[in-house]
């Protein structure tokens, strides 16, 4: 929906109420409603209305979604942040700058806080809306930035989506900003309202009204001791008011768990069927499952990380983790620090400083392990280097011997070496240098032990040759 301008400046509180465009945050079904109406005292689940509020409804309620919004915001940024000179990174950023910035972000709650808060409304709704908070006096100085409830916020547009107004109601009170007074961060367009986000909920609001639905109606039969309903047969002849004190009876001697299986005797009741469920029914756990498999698909959160276990080991587990860092948690750091660098620092008055997040290193410790083992064994590093890659602390040479620092070749019936492969030594001692021939029989006699260790020789082999190669041409040079 659209407005016509001209009535709106004829008068903006009239005008607000005819004609404001509302963020639905679910337009392809705006106005449309459930069977019940929700309460203006609170959000029901039995009257889930597709709207702002219906998206907040969901995260409130449901265990997957809260979890998805949890993972997403806390992982955001959690690795901290530098603050990098923009014109050039190898210099150091300017130090007032960053002294300004802070105070801005930090201004009334954390950076964290206001992070969490703006990943949080923008995963539910789709936008997170930052009134730039300004000082009372005559300069309007910027002191810092707070998010606003989307749920109340809504947007004055022409045709082409040029925001003109922002009113914001709460309680009935109502507040119009001005397009520069607030800052609209989100990560997918709307396709219908351009000037909002695209909530990952709104494609999965109806796989997640089912199982909120699938949830009260399982509450309810376990609530009723996990007993089917029963039809009960009443006598014929009883006044309303006898047949009310038989039904009154009924359900103080049945209701609730303490008179499970507990048999009764009624007057008035002449017979009593049980109404059988159908084992489809039942069928919660799938039907929760295929659930959880949506919302993480939409949220873009694999199900290890929110610790459901099924078909998760070490191996695998570690590379959903992987996955959920460098295929959401990455780009949605990298889309927040471009709102920071791009639009709050500007608003600053900060152009030579930007802010970068760091990411999450992960290492194939089993991989580590064996390239280590086999870089020692050729010769590539020595032990003492491959315990330092290990996080481990280093040999002291005193201690366990000189060869704890020096390269050595494993032929698998000892050690030997690395300078001392080419050179014999003479009876006296000196250094008995190898001829030509002697010497390439020398580098074959190695490449046939690397070979042996490891049937396929990768980098680390051909690092090998080029090291020994090298050596004993300078052999020959310094003959």
């Amino acid at each position: 929906m659209h407005f016509n301008l001209r009535k709106w400046f004829q008068g903006i509180n009239n005008a607000a109420k005819a004609f404001e465009i509302l963020n639905s945050g679910s337009s392809f079904s705006q106005g449309l409603y459930g069977e019940i109406r929700q309460p203006l005292g609170g959000v029901s689940l039995m009257g889930i209305k597709l709207s702002p509020d219906s998206l907040f409804t969901v995260f409130r309620n449901h265990g997957d979604v809260f979890a998805c919004v949890r993972e997403l915001k806390e992982n955001t940024g959690s690795q901290g942040y530098l603050w990098v000179n923009k014109k050039d990174s190898n210099k150091e950023p300017d130090i007032n700058q960053i002294k300004l910035a802070e105070a801005a972000l930090n201004f009334g709650h954390t950076f964290r806080a206001l992070k969490n808060k703006i990943i949080q409304f923008q995963q539910i709704s789709g936008s997170a809306f930052l009134l730039i908070l300004r000082s009372s006096n005559t300069n309007s100085r910027v002191l810092g930035f707070d998010v606003i409830d989307s749920r109340t916020l809504s947007a004055v547009t022409d045709q082409y989506g040029t925001v003109f107004k922002w009113i914001q109601r709460v309680k009935g009170v109502s507040q119009t900003y001005e397009p520069g007074e607030i800052l609209n961060f989100k990560q997918h367009d709307d396709p219908n309202s351009p000037v909002f986000g695209l909530s990952p909920l709104e494609p999965i609001i109806w796989e997640t009204r089912t199982d909120l639905s699938a949830m009260i109606s399982n509450y309810a039969f376990f609530s009723n001791d996990a007993t089917p309903g029963a039809q009960y047969i009443l006598e014929e002849g009883l006044s309303d008011e006898q047949q009310n004190k038989v039904i009154e009876d009924i359900q103080r001697q049945l209701s609730g768990p303490e008179n499970r299986n507990k048999s009764i005797a009624v007057a008035g009741v002449k017979e009593i069927k049980s109404l059988q469920i159908s084992p489809k029914d039942m069928e919660f756990n799938l039907l929760r499952k295929f659930t959880t498999e949506k919302v993480c698909a939409a949220f873009g959160v694999p199900k290890a990380i929110l610790n459901y276990t099924d078909g998760v080991n070490y191996s695998n587990g570690e590379n959903q983790t992987q996955k959920f860092w460098e295929g959401t948690i990455s780009p949605l750091q990298d889309l927040l620090a471009e709102f920071i660098n791009n639009e709050i620092l500007p608003v600053l008055g900060i152009d030579g400083i930007k802010i970068e997040f760091n990411t999450k290193t992960f290492d194939d410790q089993q991989w580590n392990e064996a390239s280590s083992r086999a870089d020692v064994e050729h010769g590539i590093i020595t032990i003492n280097e491959a315990r330092e890659k290990r996080g481990a602390n280093t040999f002291d040479p005193k201690t366990y011997g000189e060869f704890v620092d020096k390269p050595l070749i494993w032929n698998g019936m000892g050690v030997k070496p690395l300078d001392d492969i080419g050179i014999d030594t003479n009876p006296d001692g000196t250094p008995n240098i190898l001829s030509e021939d002697q010497a390439t029989k020398e580098i074959d006699r190695i490449n046939r032990m690397a070979n042996r260790v490891n049937r396929n020789p990768g980098k680390a082999e051909k690092k090998f040759d080029i090291q020994a190669k090298d050596f004993i041409e300078e052999l020959f040079k310094e003959a």
